[in-house]
């Protein structure tokens, strides 16, 4: 399992990858091995590999041919007619062992069976399926070049694309498959989009995909890397767009990120302001007409805008509770979005903060809040959009107060949010070579891992009747925490249950509130 993804990744840019499989006598195994190799370094396909199963005599070869231009398609269709030679005239073997026969090998099934049984197949095809509705030319074709037909072009694209193999192994995982398009269709647009460019093709068609582009390529991507824990090749997409994002982002554009960044503590006033008046709103026209009106201003204004909702949380107003600095064994970060809307639509319930430091307390865990918290951010709002250097700034800040606050690495830092410590604990390639050492040297906890480590060995815990359910999200699916969540919610609850069809909910911090029909797509199936 491990060759074919590892070739497929290390092929040269603008080449494809093709998988076949062929059977010989078990007693002619070793020499049919070496007149293979033989046939892959004539035909100038040195990087090919064997493997298979050699107690049945099948063996399976991969190769990474291009079919970019004319020469490199007759020089496949030397290799094949070749390897016909060998595997049905040499060796008497068979050109199919475990696997379908498909377009490739279906202009040499007359070869290995001869007329006779060719045209008996075709008649039965012909009977069963007269219309020649069911995978037509895969098995029967009369075509003696058809493997040679509609073959596509592998232009190079960028590194991302151009290792992918298109296996859609990634497919499954990923939160915009049944609303737009997945990773691997992603990867499939930008190749015809470089191909018609680059063959001065269908001026429309070109025209029509980069702009559809922007919002099923871009817009509607949850960038949670999903894609890369099933890719062979280990392509994470979300990185791509998040690329892309960042190149159509003008000069200005960035310097107004930056300058958000320089001013986060207005942004999180703001926020609250902002989703009090929602809330205003909707006690006086309801929810569905602050809807209509968010509809609305997005409209007018041509941009896509935050989407209001009733699960929206309700500002948060409360001072931050201190704390002793001298006496804390942990430094708690509130993440801004905590900070800004820590409490539920509900009226009365305690903001995640009050729940931190109430069980906090009730572990006998001195607990420290810093009171400059407000403004800092892990940076995954200036991230995900593609800004870069904002990011950069926003992490520089960030990694600078958390040594202060740590006394330099002395005490924990746990913050509250997976998502934001997920971005903090793999933010190692965006700071400089001091915020690094700092970095390496802080301990800097998500929730789940505090939990475990620091509050269940010094609570007593009675579990609540009845099932809980529960939703890991991707953070901690990246972060390996899973079965640490699966564990603390048994200790709390009696019956705990994971949903069978647990994916990626596509809110993606923003994504969910700009675009909420991806996090209704992708959450179908759990709900």
């Amino acid at each position: 399992k491990g060759l074919f993804p590892s070739i497929g990744g290390m092929r040269r840019q603008g080449t494809t990858v093709l998988i076949e499989d062929v059977a010989f006598k078990v007693e002619q195994l070793a020499d049919a091995i070496l007149d293979l190799q033989a046939l892959f370094h004539e035909h100038h396909y040195p990087e090919a590999i064997i493997f298979g199963h050699a107690k049945d005599g099948n063996l399976h070869f991969v190769l990474t041919p291009s079919f970019n231009d004319d020469a490199s398609v007759e020089q496949y269709a030397r290799f094949m007619d070749a390897l016909v030679d060998l595997v049905v005239k040499k060796y008497d073997g068979a050109l199919k062992a475990e696997h379908g026969t498909g377009r490739n090998m279906a202009p040499f099934v007359e070869a290995e069976w001869g007329r006779t049984a060719w045209e008996i197949m075709a008649r039965l095809k012909k009977l069963v399926d007269p219309e020649n509705l069911l995978n037509p030319g895969v098995v029967i074709n009369p075509d003696p070049h058809c493997h040679l037909d509609h073959l596509k072009p592998w232009p190079i694209v960028e590194a991302e694309v151009d290792k992918c193999i298109e296996c859609g192994f990634c497919e499954p995982k990923c939160p915009s498959r049944d609303l737009t398009l997945t990773p691997r269709q992603r990867i499939v647009v930008r190749r015809e989009i470089t191909r018609l460019m680059q063959s001065n093709g269908d001026a429309a068609l070109l025209e029509s995909l980069i702009r559809d582009y922007q919002y099923s390529g871009l817009e509607t991507c949850a960038i949670d890397g999903y894609c890369a824990l099933a890719c062979p090749v280990h392509i994470n997409t979300g990185l791509l767009v998040k690329r892309l994002r960042a190149e159509r982002i003008s000069p200005r554009g960035h310097a107004i990120a930056s300058s958000v960044s320089r001013h986060f503590k207005a942004v999180e006033t703001g926020l609250r302001l902002g989703v009090g008046l929602g809330h205003i709103g909707a006690s006086i026209i309801g929810h569905r007409g602050v809807a209509a009106v968010t509809r609305l201003a997005e409209k007018v204004s041509g941009a896509a805008l935050p989407k209001w909702s009733p699960v929206v949380p309700r500002p948060n107003f409360k001072p931050l509770p201190r704390g002793q600095r001298q006496e804390a064994e942990i430094v708690y970060f509130p993440s801004c979005i905590v900070r800004a809307m820590g409490s539920s639509p509900r009226k009365g319930e305690p903001t995640l903060i009050e729940v931190f430091t109430t069980l906090a307390e009730r572990a006998g865990l001195k607990m420290w809040i810093p009171e400059d918290s407000p403004g800092n951010c892990c940076g995954m709002p200036f991230s995900s959009k593609g800004y870069v250097q904002a990011f950069r700034e926003t992490l520089h800040r960030t990694v600078e107060r958390f040594w202060e606050w740590s006394e330099e690495g002395r005490k924990p830092v746990v913050i509250d949010s997976s998502s934001c410590a997920y971005t903090l604990l793999t933010s190692q390639d965006y700071l400089s070579p001091e915020d690094r050492t700092r970095w390496e040297r802080m301990t800097l906890l998500d929730p789940l891992e505090f939990t475990r480590q620091m509050l269940l060995p010094r609570l007593t815990l009675n579990r609540v009747a009845g099932p809980v359910v529960l939703h890991p999200n991707c953070s901690a699916v990246k972060l390996g925490l899973q079965d640490v969540m699966l564990a603390i919610a048994r200790a709390c609850a009696e019956e705990v249950v994971v949903p069978q069809n647990l994916k990626c909910c596509g809110y993606a911090g923003d994504r969910g509130l700009l675009f909420p029909e991806l996090t209704a797509s992708a959450s179908a199936r759990e709900a």
